[in-house]
C-alpha cells in the first residue's frame, strides 16, 4: 500500500470518528480522496492496458508460437513456384500461385492467344470442367475416373493458355492446362457442347485478371527437365532469366523464327537446363512445324545491345 492509499484511509477514518479533517500536517480530506481517486483511475487504467496488451500481444506471439503448418513440397501439384528472389527486370513480373483462402485464378475474360496466365482448375467437378475466357470447357479426353489425377484442397493450380491452332501445335480452339509440376500431364480441353453442369455452382469465388502468368520456372531447375518458361520479348528475346541466373542467347533470337510482335506479353514457351552452362528454350509455331529453339548461355549482366 502507497502512501496515498494510508492517507486516504487515515482521512477516512477521522472523519468517521468526528475529527473533521486528518491528522495535523496530513493533507486535507478533499485532496486526499481525489489524489486517491487519481491513482484508483491510473491503475485501473494501467491494467485495462495491460489486458488490451496481453490480447493483442497473445493474438501476435500466438502466431510465432505456433508451430508453421508443414509446407507443401515443391513439387506438389497444388503448390506453385515461389517468386524468384533474384532480380527480374521484365515488363511483367510472375505471377504468385493463390493461396488456400484466396479465390479461385481465372485469367481474363478474354485471353490473348498463346499467353499463359494463373488458374486453379477447380476440384468440384473431378477437374472434368474449366471456365476460361467467357466459356465453359471440357475435358477432350473425357475426364472422370479415365484419367487419374491427385491433387490437395478445393483446386489445382497452375496456368492455362488458349490457341485456335494457328501458332500451336494443338488442335484449334484448345485451352491447355499447365501444372508446376512437370511431372504431371498438361491437361487439353476443348468448349464444352451443351449447357454447363450443375457442379460449377458449386465452385468457389473466382477472381479476374488480365496480367500473364509470367513464369520463370523454379530457382533450381533439375537437368533435363522442361518447365513451363514465359519469355520476355524485351531485347528481342536475346536474354533469359532462369534458375537464378542470367542467360544471353548464343544467336540473335529475332532471326529464328516470325514471333507475334502484335503485343508485349510474355511468349508462352519452355525452358530446359541441359547443362551447366546451357539452358534451350522451346516454343511451338505452326501446327505441323517443328518447334523452335534458341540455346542460352549464362553471363553476368546485359550488354548495351538491350535498352
Amino acid at each position: 500500500m502507497d502512501d496515498s492509499e494510508d492517507s486516504l484511509r487515515r482521512g477516512l477514518r477521522d472523519l468517521a470518528e468526528g475529527r473533521g479533517e486528518a491528522e495535523t500536517g496530513a493533507a486535507p480530506l478533499g485532496a486526499v480522496v481525489a489524489r486517491g481517486r487519481r491513482v484508483r483511475h491510473l491503475r485501473r487504467s494501467l491494467a485495462a492496458g495491460a489486458a488490451t496488451l496481453a490480447v493483442a500481444g497473445g493474438s501476435v506471439l500466438g502466431v510465432r508460437w505456433t508451430d508453421p503448418a508443414p509446407p507443401a513440397p515443391p513439387s506438389g501439384p497444388t503448390s506453385g513456384p515461389a517468386t524468384p528472389s533474384y532480380p527480374y527486370e521484365g515488363k511483367y513480373r510472375p505471377r504468385p500461385p493463390s493461396g488456400p483462402d484466396d479465390p479461385l485464378d481465372t485469367g481474363p475474360r478474354a485471353p490473348v492467344e498463346n499467353t499463359r496466365y494463373r488458374y486453379d482448375l477447380s476440384a468440384v467437378c473431378d477437374l472434368r470442367y474449366a471456365v476460361f475466357g467467357g466459356r465453359v470447357w471440357e475435358r477432350a479426353d473425357g475426364g472422370g475416373s479415365s484419367t487419374t489425377v491427385r491433387w490437395a484442397g478445393d483446386r489445382m493450380r497452375g496456368y492455362m493458355s488458349w490457341s485456335d491452332g494457328r501458332l500451336s501445335r494443338s488442335e484449334p480452339d484448345t485451352a491447355v492446362f499447365e501444372t508446376d509440376t512437370p511431372a504431371l500431364p498438361e491437361l487439353r480441353f476443348r468448349p464444352l457442347a451443351g449447357p454447363a453442369p450443375e457442379c460449377l455452382g458449386q465452385e468457389p469465388e473466382r477472381r479476374y485478371g488480365n496480367a500473364p502468368a509470367a513464369t520463370l520456372g523454379p530457382e533450381r531447375p533439375e537437368r533435363g527437365v522442361r518447365y513451363p518458361y514465359d519469355m520476355t520479348k524485351e531485347c528481342g528475346m536475346r536474354y533469359a532469366v532462369f534458375g537464378g541466373r542470367l542467360w544471353q542467347a548464343e544467336s540473335d533470337g529475332r532471326t529464328q523464327t516470325i514471333i507475334d510482335w502484335v503485343n508485349d506479353l510474355p511468349l508462352a514457351a519452355f525452358m530446359t537446363l541441359t547443362s551447366e552452362r546451357t539452358a534451350v528454350l522451346e516454343w511451338p509455331t505452326g501446327a505441323e512445324e517443328t518447334p523452335r529453339t534458341i540455346t542460352y548461355r549464362p553471363v553476368e549482366a546485359r550488354g548495351d545491345d538491350c535498352t
